[in-house]
């Protein structure tokens, strides 16, 4: 019975350290390519803000119609 709480100790204080080693690989990620990732993010957002604004240019001449789910019948 000794045997096996020790192998389970063992496997958890494993599971601990590869925790503990992931976390801080992802600590060191984000803090290399962290500036990379928001400039990202904020051009996304950006072009997002943008997309909304020239939504109605983009329509055709004609406007187009605004259809919903209810004006489909059989």
């Amino acid at each position: 019975m000794k045997t096996m709480n020790r192998k389970s100790g063992q496997a958890m204080t494993e599971y601990v350290i590869i925790i503990c080693v992931v976390a801080i690989a992802a600590l060191l990620v984000a803090g290399v390519f962290g500036t990379n990732i928001r400039n990202l993010f904020k051009s996304a957002n950006q072009s997002m803000v943008a997309g909304e604004a020239t939504q109605k240019d983009m329509q055709d001449e004609g406007g187009t119609k605004d259809v919903r789910v209810n004006d489909f019948k059989d």
